[in-house]
């Protein structure tokens, strides 16, 4: 939770600059003073607080998921899974190929605007993963063993693979798959939205 040291001469100034802020109301806010010196007849008087923000970061995405079903008249459930610094949630609904959209179109506006929201709340950076009905994960193993049975391909063959309908993420995930490769290149070509992946043979 993002926490911030005001300075002021009364403890409504404190207040007043950090519901500004951190655009909240007093509730959602922690003030824990540091320094207090009342002063004579008001003058010198200084106060400086430690002010959090009591909002839970991965509670307000969750949240927001939640939220985003019940606007697209979903019934479904959000489920939470934390490692580290890694947040990682998984929709499930009545219609996981709407929320999926095309080519994961959908579901990656969605991770786009969580990881924001998430963000803006927590005082150190959060690496949000949004999924639906493990999609990701499932396409994830299909990416990896489509890159390696090319890969062995090329590796026998010599000759290069020329692999397109990626986006820029699925082009990530087979790059990284057969980066530690022996006599395997991999590389983007071509000019957005028609870039494509090309897996070489490498001396």
């Amino acid at each position: 939770m993002k926490s911030k040291i005001f300075e002021g001469k009364v403890m409504d100034d404190i207040i007043l600059a950090a519901k500004n802020h951190f655009h909240h109301d007093q509730e959602y806010l922690d003030i824990q003073v540091l320094e207090l010196r009342k002063g004579i007849f008001g003058l010198g008087a200084y106060i400086s607080a430690k002010v959090t923000l009591t909002i839970d970061p991965i509670e307000e995405g969750k949240k927001y998921l939640l939220g985003l079903l019940n606007d697209l008249n979903l019934v479904g459930d959000v489920s939470v899974e934390i490692q580290g610094k890694n947040v990682n949630y998984n929709l499930m609904s009545d219609n996981n190929g709407f929320l999926i959209g095309k080519n994961g179109k959908t579901l990656q506006s969605f991770q786009t605007m969580t990881q924001q929201l998430v963000n803006r709340y927590s005082d150190s950076p959060l690496k949000v993963t949004v999924d639906v009905d493990f999609y990701r994960k499932k396409q994830l193993q299909r990416l990896e063993f489509l890159a390696k049975k090319v890969a062995k391909e090329v590796r026998q063959t010599k000759i290069s693979v020329k692999l397109d309908s990626l986006n820029a993420y699925e082009r990530r995930i087979i790059h990284q798959t057969l980066s530690k490769w022996d006599h395997i290149q991999t590389v983007s070509e071509g000019v957005n939205p028609n870039r494509y992946l090309v897996i070489k043979y490498k001396k």
